[in-house]
């Protein structure tokens, strides 16, 4: 992985626009298989989505919301079926289960509101345990966050009375075709869950509602 001093992340141009970040994240991805080839930059990804600043007007079509839900994942653009570039909208005082990503990376930006993160240990051993929380972080607009599967398991979840509504970048796109596992916290029992299906798909309801973690 190349380094943020060697990558040329000072030569970037602002992203003024949310179509503009897309584009971006596009044009990083290449012809590459996703954010594990060498010639993909970890660190000039995530500074791309700091150079955005977050506008309502920018992403709004893409906020679907549904209010019997904990929260709704959106597509955006599958970037040529290397990553999943989603938008999800949080229901205040809701979250999603301990998840993990398919041992893919999953970059994260705060586009409206706040969120926390809790991370998680992997369960060790074949008995039923409590999961506990080993960290927690929280977030608010514009910030932008990193989670792989080498780092733990995590949970999201928006603690405040108001929505809140956040980018995923994820790559390569394992969750969407395979699914990922998601953990019950009072005895780290593990279930398979299928993410194929999206609420929402470039601003458009799907009539296949997706499952979520």
């Amino acid at each position: 992985m190349t380094t943020a001093a060697t990558s040329g992340i000072a030569t970037l141009q602002p992203v003024d626009t949310f179509d503009e970040l897309v584009e971006e994240i596009r044009r990083q991805l290449g012809l590459t298989s996703g954010i594990d080839s060498e010639d993909v930059d970890v660190e000039q990804l995530m500074e791309a989505m700091r150079r955005y600043t977050s506008d309502t007007s920018d992403w709004d079509k893409y906020a679907h919301t549904d209010l019997s839900r904990n929260y709704t994942r959106n597509g955006v653009d599958d970037m040529n079926y290397k990553a999943n570039l989603l938008v999800l909208v949080w229901n205040p005082g809701k979250g999603s289960l301990i998840h993990d990503h398919a041992d893919a990376h999953c970059i994260m930006k705060i586009l409206q509101g706040e969120l926390v993160e809790s991370i998680y240990k992997w369960p060790e051993g074949g008995k039923p345990r409590r999961m506990h929380v080993e960290r927690q972080e929280e977030y608010h607009e514009n910030d932008v966050t990193y989670m792989h599967d080498k780092i733990g398991l995590h949970r999201i979840s928006n603690e405040t009375q108001k929505p809140a509504v956040s980018l995923h970048l994820y790559t390569p796109p394992w969750a969407a075709k395979y699914g990922c596992l998601a953990f019950d916290e009072r005895t780290g029992k593990q279930i398979k869950v299928n993410l194929s299906n999206l609420y929402s798909d470039k601003g458009v309801i799907c009539s296949r509602r997706a499952d979520h973690v």
